[in-house]
């Protein structure tokens, strides 16, 4: 399959190609943030270090974190994939990420069911920084998150941008956000993603559905998946 994030834009399901939109996830937790309080930890009980990992091993990682069909479920296949380094990973408001430049190899795969609309697609895309550049390019994207409130796209508007809170059983800097995403021909789209990070890679899962229930269940179940492949990235 041709590896080329510019196909979506002709298919008929017109899947937005936000990388955060590449990018995000509803229902109740709507209102943000987690709670400021830390969580009770045994004594001695000390943060997990992060092992410096050099270029060639980080690149090397994007193999291991991207997250296949299994992953996602639902009877999904993988429609469309893009490891092209010009492709934004973080275009929310239509706006490019100083932090691309930063980026040693990306991968994003987008999964559907084959059909002339689609009511949900999925999509994770595994980034890896230069080494030492995974956590500032991570606040970056984070802050745009933050400092946008909805934007026109080529298929139609995404509305109603806010943080939410992540899924159980993300990495502990996890972040989400949701949105409206209403579409030219009619169809409109709850819209919900997920940024993990470890080190200096980073994995974000985008969601839309038709069913806005739908669109936060799938990210609960993907998105500690994407945190366990990291995990196991870094080692």
């Amino acid at each position: 399959m041709p590896r080329t994030r510019y196909v979506l834009s002709v298919l008929a399901v017109g899947v937005l190609m936000l990388a955060g939109c590449s990018s995000d996830e509803q229902g109740s937790p709507e209102t943000a943030s987690r709670s400021d309080k830390p969580a009770a930890k045994p004594v001695g009980d000390k943060p997990k270090p992060e092992r410096k990992m050099t270029a060639a091993e980080l690149k090397a990682a994007i193999g291991v974190i991207v997250l296949g069909e299994g992953d996602v479920g639902r009877e999904v296949e993988v429609q469309d994939q893009d490891d092209s380094l010009d492709a934004p990973t973080n275009d929310i408001c239509a706006r490019k990420s100083a932090a691309d430049g930063d980026r040693l190899a990306r991968n994003q795969d987008f999964f559907w069911k084959s059909a002339n609309v689609a009511e949900l697609v999925v999509s994770n895309e595994a980034v890896a920084y230069q080494p030492g550049k995974g956590a500032a390019a991570f606040a970056e994207i984070k802050k745009a998150v933050g400092g946008c409130d909805g934007w026109e796209h080529s298929q139609g508007e995404m509305a109603d941008v806010e943080i939410v809170d992540p899924p159980t059983g993300t990495l502990g800097d996890a972040f989400a956000w949701r949105g409206q995403d209403s579409r030219k021909g009619g169809t409109d789209y709850s819209y919900l993603a997920v940024y993990q990070r470890r080190g200096d890679l980073v994995s974000a899962v985008y969601v839309w559905s038709t069913s806005e229930d739908e669109a936060r269940e799938v990210a609960d179940e993907v998105a500690p998946k994407a945190a366990a492949r990291l995990e196991r990235a870094v080692g």
